[in-house]
């Protein structure tokens, strides 16, 4: 087993996270203020802002602003970015302009995707381990890669004694689950220590009730097909009508412990072996209030949580493929 380096630096940061899908730049200045106190004040410390295509507003950007007005200090909050690869600059160069955009120099974490067309297995390692040595990032993090070159890549990093990802970020919920609870996900998590952090846990907030909602592209917005109140991640493997159909039954699961369907999703998120954190999108401060009631559904009621939602995985789930808005594959 390659040993982690997740306690030699410790991430010091609460276990669920906020952001996803540009939370913070969809809302006002007075609403992203509301929202970052509430998270504060029930403990929630920890704050995902990596910027997406959909939206003309940076969520860095708009983040920068809410922070300051509320006169928080850095160590009020931690705060994660995302870098894609297949772009002329380099991660350095990416990493460097986020920070600019919010306004601090150091990241508490920086997710990478998998190497880019053309960089070999050692440039890439290389390349995410020089964002923490310089001091751009506290940690590294992945998204995008599959177990096996994941494996490789930190086999690598540890023969090279370089750091190496706290966690990788998969889509994880009641449904989306068979592909992250495979064979070959529990190697991975086994022989390398690496962590997960879970995203997508509410499938957009289709598992709270939403289940209108759908992915766009841009080739949606140009066609004048566009989504009314917020875009949702891909549907890899092509499950999410059959995610929509297990609503109901969610639904009822959670009435049953009392629970919301959203804090019974999110509970089960919780409870995976190997989380680190795990990341959510709200934009109202009673949303939060909600969520974060999972914590102790988690933790007073595992076996509860786990047996109620037995029957809600769906087959099928995919690993995304490439999302690179640098190179315009969305």
């Amino acid at each position: 087993m390659i040993s982690s380096n997740q306690n030699d630096r410790p991430l010091d940061a609460s276990r669920l996270a906020l952001g996803s899908w540009h939370i913070f730049s969809r809302l006002s200045l007075q609403e992203g203020a509301a929202l970052v106190r509430k998270a504060l004040d029930l403990g929630i410390n920890l704050f995902d802002v990596g910027d997406y295509w959909d939206h003309e507003m940076s969520n860095e950007v708009r983040f920068r602003e809410i922070i300051s007005s509320m006169g928080l200090a850095r160590s009020d909050y931690r705060v994660g970015i995302k870098v894609f690869t297949n772009s002329k600059q380099s991660r350095t160069d990416l990493v460097k302009a986020s920070l600019n955009r919010l306004g601090i120099e150091q990241a508490d974490y920086v997710i990478c995707s998998r190497p880019s067309n053309g960089e070999t297995l050692d440039q890439a390692v290389e390349a995410m381990a020089d964002l923490v040595t310089s001091g751009l990032t506290r940690e590294i993090a992945v998204s995008l890669w599959t177990p096996e070159p994941l494996m490789d890549a930190m086999a690598l990093m540890a023969q090279k004694n370089l750091p190496r990802p706290r966690f990788i970020q998969l889509q994880y919920n009641v449904c989306r689950r068979t592909l992250i609870e495979s064979p070959e996900y529990q190697r991975l998590f086994e022989h390398t220590g690496i962590l997960m952090q879970a995203a997508d846990t509410l499938e957009g907030g289709i598992l709270a009730g939403h289940v209108h909602r759908e992915r766009f592209n841009p080739e949606d917005r140009d066609a004048g097909n566009w989504f009314a109140d917020r875009n949702i991640p891909r549907d890899s493997g092509g499950i999410r009508p059959r995610i929509r159909q297990a609503v109901p039954a969610l639904t009822a699961a959670a009435e049953k412990l009392g629970a919301t369907p959203a804090q019974l999703a999110i509970a089960f998120s919780l409870l995976h072996p190997a989380l680190d954190t795990l990341l959510f999108g709200s934009t109202k401060p009673s949303q939060i209030e909600e969520n974060i009631g999972a914590l102790q559904l988690a933790s007073q009621r595992a076996d509860d949580v786990l047996n109620a939602v037995l029957d809600l995985k769906v087959e099928g789930a995919a690993a995304p493929p490439l999302f690179d808005v640098s190179a315009g594959i969305h």
